[in-house]
């Protein structure tokens, strides 16, 4: 039994797995309760699987990039499992392979771009082979729609071919492209879930890293702002 936990972006998401099938999942319907309710969705499916937290066997977690804060908040919820239940696999899958895992094998594509949105005008991307392999030249990167040169930056200067965009940013990058541009095309899934995290099963795809080191890939330094409020004195 694993014990999937989908915390990179906005939305909040636990599943429960067995075999290679999804027997519970519980995806937030509002954005940015992670703190609030992480914990709670994963009694609910848990209790909607019909097991105890104690048949649990495996932890995937979404390993990011994404949400700053959410990230956190997922990682102290899997290292507190992890210390309450230490039999537990520990294991995490990058989102962006997650949400390119789900999109392979699309027919006549030659590269897929999974995509999570960054900061205002930016997403985070990652160029990977219509199999849902990464693309050796291509890293993690986060895309400034607004530079004009950031389409070939996704390649180091080599022609995309024809691109499939899956993930939450895809609507950023398609109000960055030019109408007539039509070596870009748009599919599912369009948002970050729990029970994606299962699709890239072989090891290949999933790090163990150790628990207490662990720190997720946030990408980006988290935004902070100072305060308008007056100072205590």
């Amino acid at each position: 039994m694993e014990l999937l936990l989908e915390t990179a972006t906005d939305v909040c998401s636990v599943a429960v797995a067995h075999a290679g099938s999804i027997l519970a999942e519980v995806t937030a319907t509002e954005i940015h309760q992670h703190a609030s309710h992480l914990t709670l969705f994963i009694q609910q499916a848990v209790r909607e699987a019909g097991i105890s937290m104690d048949r649990l066997t495996g932890l995937v977690l979404s390993d990011g990039p994404g949400s700053y804060t959410s990230l956190r908040v997922g990682a102290a919820t899997a290292k507190g499992l992890c210390m309450a239940l230490p039999e537990l696999d520990f294991s995490v899958v990058s989102t962006l392979t997650a949400l390119a895992y789900a999109a392979r094998d699309t027919a006549g594509k030659d590269h897929i771009l999974a995509t999570i949105n960054s900061r205002r005008g930016e997403v985070y991307g990652q160029v990977f082979t219509a199999t849902a392999r990464p693309e050796t030249r291509s890293e993690v990167m986060n895309v400034r729609l607004s530079d004009p040169t950031w389409r070939g930056q996704l390649l180091g200067g080599r022609g995309l071919g024809r691109m499939l965009v899956c993930g939450p940013g895809q609507q950023r990058l398609h109000e960055a492209l030019d109408p007539v541009d039509n070596a870009f095309s748009f599919s599912g899934p369009q948002a970050c879930r729990a029970s994606l995290l299962l699709a890239p099963a072989p090891d290949s795809y999933r790090d163990r890293p150790r628990v207490a080191a662990y720190e997720p890939f946030y990408l980006n330094p988290p935004f902070v702002t100072q305060s308008k409020k007056r100072a205590l004195l």
